[in-house]
C-alpha cells in the first residue's frame, strides 16, 4: 500500500518505520522542520518509565518493549537513552495509590522500586531536601531519552529505509473516495491508499469528529543552570517527581544543553494548538520557589529560560489508535501527549496493525469503541 503519515512526531515516525518494515510505500508530511519546535515530541528530554500505571498492565508491557527498542536505537544513533533512575517522593503511599502499586509490582525486580529511609535518601541524593513524613522511592529502571535528538536520528533511519519525508508541508485536507484518499497539502495534492494522522495537537483540525473529545493544554518548564554542574550530572543525579498527584513537580538531571529541566505536570491551561510555546513569568516564580525548597543548591544558579509544550489528551487519558470517525481510509493515532513519547519504541506495530486490520491485544485499550459516547 501507499500510505501517508501526517506528522513527524514520535507516533508518526514510529508508524512510518514499522509500515516501511512491512514493505509499504510511506510518505511523511510535516508542517514544520524535523524536529518541529512546536511539536510535543520535540523538547530535549522525555522520561522513560514503567511505574505509575497501576493495574493497567498493557502500558507496563508497552513501556518495557519500548525501552528495549530505545536501547537498540541508542546503539544505532548514539547518545540517546540514559538509565539514570528516578526518585518518587510522596506523602501518599496507601495500597490504593499508584506509587504503592508500582512498588508492589517491581520491588523484587533487580532494577525495580526500593523504599529509601530518610537517612539513605539524604546520603545518596544530597541534591534534594526531603521531609520526615514522606515516602521516598527509588526506581533504577527509569531513564530518559533526548527527544529532539531522537526524532532527528529516527528520521534519518526512516529516510535511509526509503520513507519520503516532506518537511515544511502542511496537510490542509483529507479527501476520501471509494478507492483512494487524496491529501491536499501546501505543495499540491497526492493520492494514497491510506492515511495515518499523527499530528498531535492538530488532530482535531484534520479529524473534526475528534475535536470535542481532545483536550489541548499548555505545560510549562524552566531551565536552571547550576553554579557547579558536578552534583547534577546524570551519573549522579536521577530523574525525580515530587507529589505527582498534587502539584506534580518533576525534572531531570543536567542535560546535554547544560541545564536542569524543572516542570510541573498539573499546571494546565487549555489552549489552541497554535499558541506560542512560551512559559509565563508566574510559572518561573513558582519554579524558583520549588527549587529553593527542594533542590536548594540549584537555586544558587541561574534561571536561564524555559518553554511550553502542548499535551493532547482524551478524557480517559488513553491514546486513540483506530479508524478515524467519519472516514474509511484514515487511521488516527493521537492523544499521546504527557506520556506518549516513552512508547515510541513499541507503538509502531500497534498503529501498523490497525492499518492492516490485524488484531493486537496491546492495542485494544486504544480503540475508540464507546469511549466518545
Amino acid at each position: 500500500m501507499k500510505v501517508a503519515v501526517v506528522g513527524a512526531g514520535i507516533f508518526g515516525i514510529a508508524a512510518a518505520l514499522e509500515l516501511r518494515a512491512r514493505e509499504h510505500e510511506v510518505w511523511i508530511f510535516e508542517q514544520g522542520d524535523v524536529p518541529n519546535p512546536d511539536a510535543s515530541s520535540t523538547d530535549n528530554s522525555k522520561m522513560i518509565r514503567r511505574d505509575g500505571y497501576g493495574p493497567v498492565e498493557d502500558y507496563v508491557e508497552l513501556a518495557e518493549r519500548g525501552a528495549e527498542q530505545w536501547e537498540r536505537w541508542h546503539q544505532q544513533i548514539g547518545d540517546l537513552f540514559f538509565r539514570v533512575g528516578k526518585l518518587h517522593v510522596t506523602r501518599h503511599f496507601g495500597s490504593d495509590s499508584l506509587a504503592y502499586m508500582s512498588w508492589e509490582r517491581f520491588k523484587d525486580d533487580p532494577l525495580g522500586s526500593r523504599i529509601l529511609t530518610l537517612a539513605e535518601a539524604k546520603d545518596r541524593f544530597p541534591q534534594f531536601a526531603f521531609k520526615d513524613a514522606e515516602f521516598i522511592l527509588h526506581d533504577a529502571w527509569t531513564g530518559y531519552v533526548r527527544s529532539g535528538a531522537a526524532l532527528v536520528g529516527l528520521a534519518g533511519i526512516a529516510q535511509a529505509q526509503g520513507v519520503q519525508i516532506l518537511a515544511d508541508t502542511t496537510v490542509l485536507e483529507i479527501i476520501e473516495d471509494a478507492t483512494s484518499v487524496i491529501i491536499r497539502h501546501g505543495r499540491g495534492t497526492t493520492g494514497f491508499d491510506l492515511v495515518v494522522v499523527c499530528c498531535g495537537a492538530w488532530v482535531g483540525k484534520l479529524v473534526p469528529e475528534l475535536a470535542d473529545h481532545l483536550s489541548v493544554t499548555r505545560q510549562e518548564m524552566a531551565f536552571f543552570k547550576p553554579k557547579d554542574a558536578a552534583p547534577y550530572r546524570r551519573e549522579i543525579m536521577p530523574g525525580w517527581t515530587f507529589e505527582p498527584y498534587e502539584d506534580g513537580w518533576y525534572g531531570f538531571p543536567l542535560l546535554d544543553e547544560g541545564y536542569v529541566k524543572v516542570a510541573m505536570h498539573n499546571r494546565v491551561h487549555q489552549v489552541d494548538a497554535n499558541v506560542e510555546r512560551v512559559a509565563t513569568s508566574e510559572f518561573f516564580e513558582a519554579a524558583k520557589a520549588f527549587v529553593a525548597r527542594r533542590i536548594p543548591g540549584l537555586a544558587a544558579g541561574d534561571l536561564i529560560g524555559g518553554r511550553a509544550c502542548l499535551y493532547t489528551n482524551t478524557h480517559d487519558n488513553h491514546f486513540i489508535i483506530d479508524w478515524a470517525p467519519g472516514f474509511r481510509r484514515t487511521v488516527v493515532a493521537g492523544g499521546g501527549s504527557g506520556h506518549g513519547f516513552k512508547f515510541g519504541g513499541s507503538i509502531g506495530p500497534i498503529i501498523a496493525d490497525v492499518t492492516e486490520e490485524r488484531d493486537n491485544r496491546l492495542g485494544e485499550i486504544f480503540r475508540i469503541g464507546t469511549r466518545l459516547s
